[in-house]
């Protein structure tokens, strides 16, 4: 009893650790976010592997660097304010269903942050920086909602440190690239229905029957390494072409499980204790071409691909090397594909407009509540002014639309089966400055 209790528990509180994978607020593909540029935001990200515009271009195509005349410093901060609303039943493994709250919103909202920095070296050689969150989520259910034995608090945190370098090889061709050190923190958490483990573990009804619900904790973290490579191809003043591919990073994060509420007969098979699982973040290539079509306008696209069939299973050791659960997730590999253009009514100003399709890795039968991900839609749009001749500020603004995303999810057989469906959609707001010398 005592190895079933304990591994059907771990699998209801670790079971989507997910972590990199607790997505629900991340709002990209999976549990990925683009947000790290106000003035790429206003074109739904269409472009930003060519522009090659400012510092950012740090992150999403190195050899950009290349492009810049001066050294530059540009920062961002970004609010994702996203909307996840589930509505439907739990099952309750003693006959009907479980209890709680449904229709709110069970997705935080947050903000994410970047800094990006170019130091021009000469008119061939440059280097750069960037601070960034490429991964990222914020959910908290109530604690009385029905699905609460599937998940309730999903928090991730990933930066990433990355210092590049670019190279100008002729007039056409540039290149550049450079380590990814990249650290992800990440805690779950979900209630636990002790009754319905009192009756699997055949107590007497008299004794599971008082039983409350406990609460799980897990928790852990880890540093990786990957890198980044890229090309930029210039054909003449007015068009360009970039390519860039980012490694996989393998994490094997170490922490701790931990329970509260747990009744004095459940307590052996309820150890607090060490824990290890090991997640893989995506590899990625990402295509983008830049044109202008005379001064005014400029029109950009971009398409990305993200091997996100790499996660297939997550799987989770204890301390003595026992495994304590294993879940299978299946994901599948996607396509982000956007449109954009720039418009400029006046020198120092440029208009941005954008919509994009980002395609979710999860498909209906894998969905689970900590990930109630969908097929989503952006339409976006920006400003950028400059200031002063070396001081531009950008605003952006995208709406997300969703895909209806149904779910049945088993955690295990004390949590029941969730069934219904979530209504999805995300309004995210970006600021940024940038500052050339």
């Amino acid at each position: 009893m005592t190895g079933t209790v304990r591994t059907a528990s771990l699998a209801s509180l670790l079971g989507l650790i997910t972590f990199g994978s607790t997505v629900a607020t991340a709002w990209a593909s999976g549990f990925a976010l683009r947000e790290d540029s106000a003035e790429g935001l206003g074109n739904a990200f269409a472009g930003q592997t060519a522009k090659a515009y400012d510092a950012s271009t740090a992150y999403y195509n190195p050899a950009g660097m290349s492009q810049l005349s001066t050294s530059e410093l540009a920062g961002s901060a970004t609010w994702i304010a996203p909307s996840a609303r589930f509505g439907g039943t739990n099952s309750s493994p003693f006959g009907g269903n479980v209890s709680g709250t449904t229709g709110f919103n069970g997705i935080k909202a947050a903000a994410i942050g970047s800094i990006f920095g170019v130091y021009h070296v000469n008119d061939d050689w440059a280097l750069g920086l960037s601070v960034a969150t490429p991964f990222g989520m914020r959910s908290e259910y109530k604690e009385d909602w029905v699905g609460r034995y599937q998940a309730l608090a999903s928090d991730l945190t990933d930066i990433e440190i990355s210092p590049v370098v670019s190279y100008k090889v002729n007039s056409h061709w540039s290149v550049g690239g450079g380590p990814r050190i990249d650290y992800m923190d990440a805690r779950l958490t979900n209630a636990i229905n002790f009754a319905a483990v009192g009756a699997g573990a055949n107590l007497p009804p008299a004794i599971y029957s008082t039983y409350s619900d406990g609460l799980g904790n897990v928790s852990g973290s880890d540093i990786g390494v990957g890198y980044v490579l890229s090309t930029l191809y210039r054909y003449d003043d007015s068009t360009r072409f970039g390519l860039t591919y980012r490694s996989r990073i393998f994490h094997q994060l170490s922490g701790n499980v931990s329970y509260q509420g747990t009744p004095g007969l459940l307590a052996s098979s309820f150890p607090d204790q060490g824990a290890k699982a090991k997640i893989t973040l995506p590899d990625s290539f990402n295509l983008g071409a830049y044109h202008d079509l005379d001064q005014r306008w400029a029109v950009m696209s971009d398409v990305s691909w993200t091997h996100w069939s790499v996660f297939k299973t997550l799987n989770v050791v204890g301390d003595n090397g026992q495994g304590l659960s294993s879940t299978n997730e299946q994901w599948q590999d996607t396509w982000f594909m956007a449109l954009g253009a720039n418009y400029k009514p006046a020198d120092r100003w440029t208009l941005h407009f954008g919509t994009a399709f980002d395609q979710s890795p999860v498909e209906n039968q894998y969905r689970t509540a900590r990930i109630p991900d969908s097929n989503r839609y952006w339409l976006s749009t920006g400003v950028s002014y400059n200031v002063l001749p070396s001081t531009e500020l950008n605003v952006g603004y995208a709406h997300l639309f969703a895909d209806s995303a149904s779910i049945s999810e088993t955690a295990n057989s004390a949590a029941g089966t969730l069934s219904g469906s979530y209504s999805n959609h995300a309004d995210i707001f970006s600021t940024s400055i940038d500052f050339k010398f």
